[in-house]
């Protein structure tokens, strides 16, 4: 999957470029724009998908819907600012659940790679309590991944360590900009819900409350 997605969308290997150095506010609206396409990606799914979900496969993906929505919040509060409100998909996202389940793989995949180089970055920044909140992301979304291969027959803890893809988290630009710009086999713009709208979705489901690293040490 991740070599599909590698050639789907631009995913380049770790990158050579180490000299170039992301400054916290893009880490913070790079991340916010991706937690806002994911948010969109659930949310479709939750309300617009064409194929039928077992009970416990839609509960796991109102808990990623609830938990992006956290991480959003988390980012927003810091600062970070969404690129945009709205996306292109693929136009047989909601029809085809193995394309559904393609995407959403390959797109956690995207996912935790940059929120690992975001632990990265804004460790050797010496900004050690938001390196903790970011790694937790990671964490968070490796289990949005796992949830999603599962859902998808495949076997869901098949890496050892998730795939350090990224060394910049800028270098997840080229993976982002299908969903901003649209291109051949995607349709849109789709937008992003609002806080009531996710809220009605998930008619009361939460996760479990956990607090950001930066609120325990």
């Amino acid at each position: 999957m991740a070599a599909s997605f590698a050639n789907l969308f631009g995913i380049r290997a770790a990158s050579a470029d180490h000299d170039r150095k992301d400054d916290p506010q893009l880490i913070l609206n790079l991340a916010a724009t991706a937690e806002t396409l994911a948010t969109t990606f659930y949310y479709a799914a939750l309300t617009a998908a064409k194929f039928k979900l077992p009970e416990d496969d839609v509960l796991y993906l109102k808990l990623a819907l609830d938990a992006e929505k956290y991480h959003l919040d988390f980012l927003v509060s810091n600062g970070g600012q969404a690129l945009t409100n709205q996306f292109y998909v693929p136009a047989n996202l909601l029809s085809d659940p193995a394309l559904f389940v393609q995407v959403g793989a390959d797109a956690e995949t995207a996912f935790v790679g940059a929120y690992l180089a975001a632990t990265r970055r804004f460790a050797e920044l010496g900004l050690d309590r938001i390196a903790g909140t970011t790694a937790q992301h990671a964490c968070s979304e490796a289990q949005h991944l796992a949830l999603v291969r599962e859902i998808g027959g495949f076997a869901p803890n098949n890496l050892a360590l998730p795939l350090p893809i990224y060394y910049n988290v800028s270098d997840a630009v080229p993976t982002l900009a299908p969903f901003l710009k649209g291109g051949q086999g995607f349709i849109g713009p789709v937008a992003a819900p609002s806080a009531t709208q996710i809220a009605t979705v998930l008619g009361g489901v939460k996760s479990d409350p956990t607090q950001p690293y930066t609120k325990v040490f």
